[in-house]
């Protein structure tokens, strides 16, 4: 039994050895991006690595977690086990980044802030996660109660990948979008640059799973509280809000030359499943159609989007159908009586409204396929 012990013993060393090798290897790949995650460790950032992790244009160089640093990514993330990524160490933030071209920040709100300045400083491009850099400083304080650190978020560049795809391109610092903002504002984007919905009062009825609140338990997030349970919150005061009526504001006026203000009223719902976003967008016609010409301006907008998937008319999207991947899901629907347009859609709000998001944006900045690493049909 000891020579037994003794040769297991001896080929577990090899084995670790060969493992660190392959590790070495794989970060000294020769024109990969080097891609550095930091905060690992929340769901955004968890679903940023394991979309990460396969491609074969992308060395992750660092990962960071100021709660777990000194534990390997697989002993922090237990799903991560007997993958190589999974071998990565956390480490503290500044020390993650080194060695990194660009660099995900998947921090809680307030965070982003203070760190995008000095990576940009050291040459580095930056996709925040967070909505630090998403607003103009005064919007940014009235809702999300905070002072803004620096002035960095003037040049960020907002990543709707579907709309501002030309200035991703170029960006060295992308605010991507919100989750409830991503749904809102595709399903919203053609009626607006089309200027044939009025925009002084768009009802949004938007759910999401408690995913979208973060890793963090709170008292409303918490099992016994969300199971079997359903329920609004933050009713007129989400601060996605500004966020969409910004984009849209912004997106008539490029196409039509019309600046005028839109108003958005979001109702956020929490819904007691742990991902995806249902929005059902009203919205008042400014002249009468049929329910065939209202689809066919919403198909025509997203034609040849490869993540965008315009259902036939009056068939409603569904969760499950989005569930895992980084597309978004619209249906449209017209009430002839009253000329409101109904417009729903769905999406994963850690992938499409967030991770997936951000490497699609990835992408699009490198010059990289827009899909790469991102095709992916929905899991039963």
């Amino acid at each position: 039994m000891d020579i037994l012990s003794r040769n297991l013993s001896f080929c577990t060393r090899i084995l670790k050895f060969y493992a660190r090798i392959c590790i070495i290897i794989e970060d000294e790949g020769g024109d990969h991006m080097r891609i550095a995650i930091c905060g690992a460790t929340g769901y955004s950032g968890i679903e940023a690595i394991r979309l990460l992790a396969p491609r074969t244009d992308v060395t992750i160089v660092g990962i960071s977690s100021e709660t777990q640093a000194g534990l390997m990514l697989e002993e922090a993330v237990p799903g991560f086990r007997g993958f190589a990524v999974g071998r990565l160490r956390l480490l503290p933030l500044r020390a993650a980044v080194t060695e990194a071209e660009i660099v995900i920040l998947a921090l809680p709100h307030g965070e982003a802030q203070h760190v995008a300045p000095e990576l940009l400083a050291q040459g580095k491009s930056v996709i925040d996660l967070s909505g630090d850099h998403r607003l103009p400083r005064d919007a940014y304080e009235s809702w999300y109660k905070a002072e803004v650190a620096s002035d960095a978020h003037a040049d960020a560049i907002y990543g709707l990948t579907e709309w501002n795809r030309a200035a991703i391109a170029n960006a060295s610092l992308v605010a991507n979008p919100g989750c409830y903002a991503t749904c809102a504002e595709l399903a919203l984007l053609p009626l607006l640059e089309r200027d044939v919905a009025e925009s002084s009062q768009i009802l949004i009825d938007a759910k999401s799973g408690v995913s979208g609140a973060g890793k963090k338990p709170t008292a409303v997030t918490h099992y016994v509280e969300a199971d079997e349970n359903f329920f609004a919150y933050k009713l007129g005061r989400h601060q996605h809000t500004p966020e969409i009526e910004m984009t849209l504001r912004e997106a008539r006026r490029r196409q039509t030359g019309l600046d005028k203000p839109v108003n958005v009223l979001l109702a956020t719902h929490l819904l007691p499943i742990k991902r995806g976003i249902l929005c059902t967008a009203y919205i008042k016609l400014k002249e009468e159609m049929s329910g065939e010409a209202l689809h066919e301006i919403v198909s025509a907008r997203y034609e040849g989007e490869p993540f965008v998937d315009v259902l036939p008319y009056g068939v409603s999207p569904q969760l499950k159908w989005v569930s895992g991947t980084n597309r978004v899901s619209i249906g449209v629907y017209l009430d002839p009586r009253t000329q409101t347009a109904v417009v729903l859609s769905a999406l994963d709000n850690l992938i499409k409204g967030a991770a997936g998001q951000a490497i699609q944006n990835l992408n699009v900045m490198t010059g990289a396929n827009e899909q790469e690493g991102l095709w992916f049909v929905p899991a039963v």
